[in-house]
């Protein structure tokens, strides 16, 4: 069993002088010219949370951690622990294992995205069976878990949506894996936030929120299920 450090932000909370307060020249080396005003906040917003969260789970200084990207495209913090980073709209989440790898996916609920769609394509008849009888965000349920859980692979959806098959029944997640993984679902606020560790159990998740200013209420994540609830 592997405690887990779960962080997260909102944007509206957050403010360029806390943020530059923590990215590094190196992060900002990384972010690509082209980026749109968009997605250099999110980068930006999204770094300085690792970088505070880094800080607060090592005791080490923010600046001192330094990453790489392997291949296939998953970050990792050198000689520190394993780490995830997911942004949606304001939301940014952080998650932090000293073991295995971990993956954590944050997503606000559209009702205007047509999710019926989407899960016919790419998810099990089994899973679409679920869909049909549970409440009208269940899909958002399973597509964090499943994009958590790929991040914690390293592949990202090209790694497939299939090889993670998910049914929720709170408190417990119902699945099955190609790889074994530990998994936690929760929401936060209007988002549903889920976080996978590959190869070993979760102990004590930790959150803290990154709050440099109070311009929106900021709620905690709440546990919906995991697949070691007894």
């Amino acid at each position: 069993m592997t405690p887990i450090g779960l962080y997260y932000a909102d944007t509206r909370n957050t403010h360029a002088a806390a943020i530059d307060a923590l990215v590094t020249a190196e992060d900002r080396a990384r972010l690509s010219p082209a980026a749109r005003p968009l997605r250099r906040a999110q980068y930006l917003a999204g770094r300085a949370l690792l970088r505070f969260a880094l800080e607060r789970w090592t005791g080490l200084p923010a600046a001192a951690h330094r990453f790489r990207v392997r291949d296939g495209g998953k970050l990792e913090c050198i000689d520190g622990p394993a780490i995830s980073v997911s942004h949606d709209d304001e939301r940014i989440a952080v998650a932090l294992g000293s073991q295995g790898d971990i993956g954590i996916d944050v997503q606000h609920v559209e009702q205007r995205r047509r999710t019926a769609d989407i899960a016919r394509r790419h998810f099990s008849d089994a899973e679409n069976a679920w869909l049909h009888g549970a409440r009208p965000d269940a899909f958002y349920m399973l597509w964090v878990l499943k994009e958590a859980y790929l991040k914690a692979r390293g592949t990202g959806l090209a790694g497939g949506l299939g090889s993670l098959e998910c049914r929720v029944e709170p408190p417990v997640i119902e699945a099955k894996s190609d790889v074994p993984s530990a998994l936690a679902l929760y929401t936060l606020g209007d988002a549903y936030l889920a976080v996978a560790a590959l190869a070993c159990g979760v102990g004590e998740i930790r959150a803290e929120c990154w709050q440099p200013s109070h311009a929106v209420e900021t709620p905690p994540p709440r546990l919906v299920a995991t697949n070691e609830a007894a």
